[in-house]
């Protein structure tokens, strides 16, 4: 936000963001059934200023969409992941 406004010559004053994040568990550790999943993310933005309201609104529009974050968290990603034991790579796809 800060990096936008400054950007766009705006003067913000008290900016503050709050995020809540929702987890949920379930199943069993021992009985290898555990799964944790995200439920969502709620975001919180306020701020204070002398700007006029239609350039605040552009601005957080176009805080949302450079935002690395949230376009991680709301549109599909490539995620690719290795595995190490003592140094050395192991399969964990391999059937036991």
């Amino acid at each position: 936000m800060s990096q936008v406004a400054a950007k766009r010559r705006l003067t913000l004053r008290n900016e503050k963001v709050s995020v809540v994040a929702h987890f949920e568990e379930e199943g069993s550790v021992l009985g290898g059934t555990q799964l944790g999943t995200c439920k969502g993310f709620s975001i919180e933005l306020s701020i204070e200023g002398d700007e006029q309201v239609e350039d605040i609104v552009q601005l957080i529009r176009m805080a949302h969409r450079m935002c690395f974050t949230e376009s991680t968290l709301t549109n599909a990603v490539e995620v690719k992941t290795s595995h190490l034991f003592n140094g050395q790579p192991i399969d964990i796809n391999t059937p036991e």
